[in-house]
């Protein structure tokens, strides 16, 4: 039995306190309701006869809404939030409908009201949350039953919207709604427990999948308002050179175009629709100013990489005796990874209108809360008076949480009285920075007389994406980035002595946070030392993950099966060479083995096999869904991905130098899913720190070789 307490629907909003149960409010910013976009299901009413909390309404209709200040950007989290509720709640799923909010504190993090979404946090951080209030919302509906027929009310059952009692009674949602609204929210709720669960841990049916199939599921491409006009933003070839002066008539002399006025980040163009102001953009006459990277290039960047790996950083993690690395046999690495451009499908874009000191904001956006400080910011106006509507997002990866369009269309709506539509086009996407970080490792291992791995000694080269993000709340009290040293200053592995180090080195190219942040680099790291360290060992690269994972059930249990899903203890065929990887981030534990061969003199994976411990399951079919992506997005990164600069202008425009994975070099992926602990881990991004090693790893089996500079075709 789970009791959980709750805070009653007239209570205050957090500031900084966690709620262990819920926070059940109703408040609203003055002028704004806090929900539109209905998705999945009928209509939701407009006025609910029941509304315990400003997530759950249930109309007389029986249609019941729930509202969710989450972005969805693929990963399927408006059917997960909903299932959360939904199992407490005990409602029919063909009931549902699911809102998403406008910005608004209540539809923050339930610790500070921050409105964002990202880190895989969704699940993880309203898992007792929003069953507190699904379980709280049916309380009161069996109360009114209870009161009803004169019953007590532990006497009666919940099922599919039905609330029965032992003498037949039966009533639905709807029937009790008008009753329910005047019982008091309870102070305590009691939780199912996980046998008595009947949605979480179901692959039901997603709530957006009609409207996507069906085309009308709204993007923020998808956005139309009347007497909108359209803008893109020049920006300048090199990074960051100022505008010196610019001529705009031959522009204007373009029908469809009425205004091209400078920005911060360059020379907007604003015009009747995108084609109009995309073919005008070589018409504006720019003369450019000193770009401050004049003369750098990738190579120059490299070199300062190493540079400052000869110098000391901050400890990020120590335990033992590091020393004792001068007594035994060493191995030392150097791994580089690059800049990696996030290459959502749909690119960047914000719609906006200011009017009478308010703004209306559609955007594809991962932080509203931030939204609505930026457009704040630009426009004078009350954050509190930014509505931020939010649309689907064609991929997010953390991309849509930074704010450089929000600004740019903040800027360009300053300068004209119509609602304005910004949006880049692939290449001003590709070139408009906030890549994840360019990075060095250098990690050097002891083995002891047996060949036991005995020390690590890590220094990591990396500028601060908490600080460039604008989350520097994530800088620790030591003044390390957790983001940048995440899986080697808590790497899973028992290994007696461990130091790792953080240099901030930072070339002052903008940096954003990038799927798994610094998971995505820094396992690899580790991973391959395994490998490497087993070599030498005359080791299985199964049996010293093995020996290092004695006092951790849970990732030796992911190991185990594993193993035996990959059939590891069978040779790989002949030309296939297998690699093994494992990782912990976001609170889920994955673990991968890559069947590769070379064909045409390039690698290519044939098979991936993963397991995954995320805790409770809420829906395996996501979950597998999310794995998934996340092993392509990874055979991505570590076959083509990276961003170059030549004199401080970005070589990468589009999908043809920054090329993705191609349908034809999909492997076939087969995902288990495993029950851990009772609560759930994140799911959107634990995927994908172990497939760039497995894949390295697999290609050290066939050829000896590890990629110690990514991507594979710049390996050196």
């Amino acid at each position: 039995m789970h009791k959980t307490m709750l805070v009653s629907r007239r209570g205050f909003l957090g500031s900084g306190v966690a709620f262990g149960g819920g926070l059940l409010v109703t408040a609203s910013l003055p002028g704004f309701a806090l929900a539109e976009t209905v998705i999945g299901g009928a209509d939701a009413g407009a006025d609910p006869a029941f509304k315990p909390s400003a997530y759950i309404a249930i109309g007389l209709d029986g249609q019941i809404t729930f509202t969710i200040g989450k972005s969805e950007m693929g990963q399927g989290i408006l059917t997960g939030m909903a299932q959360l509720i939904a199992d407490e709640l005990g409602c029919k799923w063909g009931d549902i409908s699911v809102v998403q909010a406008k910005a608004a504190p209540e539809f923050g993090f339930p610790f500070n009201g921050l409105m964002v979404t990202g880190g895989s946090t969704s699940i993880r951080t309203e898992w007792v949350r929003m069953r507190s209030m699904g379980a709280a919302a049916r309380m009161m509906l069996q109360q009114a039953a209870a009161d009803r027929w004169q019953a007590d009310v532990a006497s009666l059952t919940v099922r599919h919207g039905v609330i029965t009692d032992q003498s037949g009674n039966h009533a639905r949602f709807a029937d009790l709604a008008g009753d329910a609204s005047k019982q008091s929210v309870p102070k305590e709720t009691i939780l199912n427990t996980a046998k008595e669960r009947t949605v979480i841990g179901k692959s039901v049916k997603r709530l957006d999948t009609v409207q996507k199939i069906t085309g009308r599921a709204q993007f923020g491409m998808d956005v139309q308002l009347p007497d909108m006009v359209t803008a893109i933003v020049v920006a300048p070839p090199q990074l960051m050179a100022p505008v010196k002066s610019f001529n705009p008539e031959p522009a204007l002399a373009r029908p469809g175009v009425f205004a091209v006025v400078q920005i911060s980040s360059g020379i907007a163009i604003i015009g009747e629709h995108y084609w109009t102001v995309h073919s005008a953009r070589d018409a504006v006459e720019i003369e450019w100013g000193n770009s401050p990277f004049a003369g750098v290039g990738t190579d120059e960047i490299r070199s300062g990489y190493r540079a400052a790996l000869e110098t000391p950083g901050k400890i990020a993690h120590s335990h033992g005796d590091i020393h004792f690395a001068s007594k035994g046999r060493t191995i030392t690495r150097d791994f580089e990874q690059p800049y990696l451009a996030h290459a959502c499908m749909e690119p960047m874009n914000m719609t906006i209108r200011i009017k009478d000191g308010r703004a209306d904001v559609w955007a594809p956006t991962q932080a509203q809360r931030w939204v609505q400080e930026t457009v704040g910011k630009v426009s004078g106006i009350d954050p509190n008076s930014v509505a931020v509507h939010t649309t689907f997002l064609g991929g997010g990866f953390g991309r849509r949480s930074a704010q450089d369009f929000v600004q740019a269309a903040a800027e360009v709506a300053m300068n004209v009285d119509k609602p304005v539509k910004l949006v880049y086009s692939r290449e001003d996407d590709m070139r408009a920075v906030r890549y994840r970080p360019f990075n060095m490792t250098r990690a050097t291992a002891t083995l002891d007389e047996a060949g036991n791995l005995a020390a690590l000694d890590v220094r990591i080269a990396t500028p601060s994406v908490s600080k460039w993000s604008g989350a520097a709340f994530l800088i620790g009290k030591d003044g390390v980035d957790k983001h940048a040293v995440a899986g080697l200053a808590d790497l899973p592995y028992d290994i007696p002595s461990v130091r790792v180090q953080w240099i901030d080195h930072d070339p002052k190219i903008p940096i954003h946070f990038w799927r798994a942040v610094g998971g995505s680099h820094n396992p690899y790291v580790l991973e391959c030392l395994l490998d490497d360290i087993a070599k030498t060992a005359g080791s299985d690269p199964l049996a010293i993950r093995r020996q290092l994972l004695q006092s951790k059930p849970r990732h030796l249990a992911v190991l185990e099966q594993l193993a035996d899903d990959a059939d590891w203890a069978t040779a790989a065929p002949a030309g296939v060479g297998r690699g093994l990887a494992l990782a912990e981030s976001f609170g889920s534990i994955v673990a991968h083995v890559a069947d590769m061969r070379i064909v045409d003199g390039l690698p290519r994976v044939d098979t991936v096999t993963s397991v995954i411990d995320c805790g409770v399951a809420i829906n395996p079919g996501q979950i597998e869904a999310q794995v998934q992506s996340s092993v392509v997005f990874g055979i991505g990164a570590f076959l083509r991905g990276e961003i170059t600069l030549d004199n401080g202008a970005v070589e990468q425009s589009n999908f043809h130098d920054y090329e993705p994975v191609r349908m034809p070099e999909m492997p076939k992926i087969n995902v288990r899913i495993i029950e851990g602990s009772d609560k759930p881990g994140g799911v959107g991004e634990p995927g994908l720190p172990p497939i760039l090693p497995a894949m390295s790893n697999a290609l050290f089996a066939l050829t000896g070789r590890h990629t110690l500079r990514l991507p594979y075709t710049s390996a050196a």
